[in-house]
């Protein structure tokens, strides 16, 4: 129904341009080139597990654990709270990597920000299982599970992921919608893998300028992900259902990230249904950069935390 599109027009600082360099360097998209290598690199992060809440997060935030105890139906869940007020709102937070890659430090960053002094959110974060052991049909109802509970109550709820967990986020909301209970107030993806197939000449074209991602490890992780489902179903592939009736969505996304094509095609989608979209795009950022030590990512977490102060009435 309504698309807003809006470009930050300002050049790269010269940090992040090094930043880049930097990821170059040290060949960071070599994690998803080719489907032996990924999953080998993926195994490797697996076993070194999910980065907890660093020291700096425990110190400056209330951080509470839910620990999985070991059954098919819990998963290890961080919830991290305002130190010194009640929380506004609520963001529960799906992380990415491809479904195979674990969380990273560089995650609780952008969780400070969000339940920081501007969004002061409580932040449920879900280390889920992950591919190739785990499906979208062992993982999505749990996350269902919780998004259920995070909705349950008076608190405000943002449904926010990256890369992966962008779609995942999506395909969150449009179950809750479907059930007709509670709903997210917002939607927002970060980086977001509309498109698990990868399918575009557009995808081929940016990937030489992408610093971080190669197409032929995610279509091989999105394989895995879709278990005995084809990779464009729809609780794989957003791209393939209808959007009517979502919450406002708000994507993030840089031109120098293959997954940037799939963003249009949402778009375009979205002007033809009964949803509120909008796109926040970033010239030369790379995939999910909002969560790295760059100025241009601290822009980004200041408007993602007002986003959450807003959703929740601005108190």
């Amino acid at each position: 129904m309504t698309v807003h599109w809006e470009v930050d027009g300002r050049a790269p600082t010269p940090w992040t341009r090094l930043y880049v360099l930097g990821m170059r360097a040290r060949r960071d998209k070599e994690a998803f080139e080719g489907e032996e290598h990924t999953l080998r690199k993926a195994r490797e992060a697996q076993r070194q597990g999910d980065a907890s809440p660093t020291r700096l997060t425990r110190c400056v935030r209330r951080v509470a654990t839910a620990p999985g105890d070991g059954q098919r139906d819990r998963m290890t869940t961080w919830v991290v709270r305002p130190r010194r007020a009640e929380p506004r709102a609520r963001v529960l937070y799906v992380h990415g990597g491809g479904y195979v890659h674990p969380l990273t430090p560089d995650y609780w960053r952008l969780v400070r920000a969000l339940s920081g002094r501007v969004g002061a959110a409580e932040v449920v974060v879900p280390a889920y299982p992950l591919a190739p052991d785990a499906t979208v049909d062992d993982v999505l109802p749990r996350l269902l599970d919780l998004a259920r509970e995070a909705a349950a109550d008076d608190l405000p709820l943002v449904l926010m992921g990256d890369s992966a967990g962008g779609a995942l986020v999506l395909v969150l909301a449009r179950c809750l919608r479907d059930e007709g209970g509670p709903q997210a107030d917002r939607a927002v993806a970060l980086s977001p893998w509309l498109d698990p197939t990868l399918d575009e000449d557009a995808v081929r074209d940016l990937e030489p300028t992408d610093p971080m991602l190669a197409e032929s490890g995610l279509r091989a992780a999105a394989r895995w992900w879709a278990g005995s489902r084809p990779p464009t179903d729809p609780l794989v592939d957003p791209l393939h259902d209808d959007l009517a009736g979502l919450p406002p969505v708000h994507l993030h996304i840089g031109d120098r990230d293959i997954l940037r094509p799939a963003v249009d095609d949402l778009a375009a989608r979205a002007r033809g249904e009964a949803v509120e979209v909008h796109v926040h795009e970033v010239p030369a950022m790379f995939h999910v950069w909002m969560t790295r030590a760059v100025p241009e990512a601290a822009r980004t977490r200041r408007r993602l935390a007002a986003l959450v102060r807003e959703v929740g009435g601005g108190r």
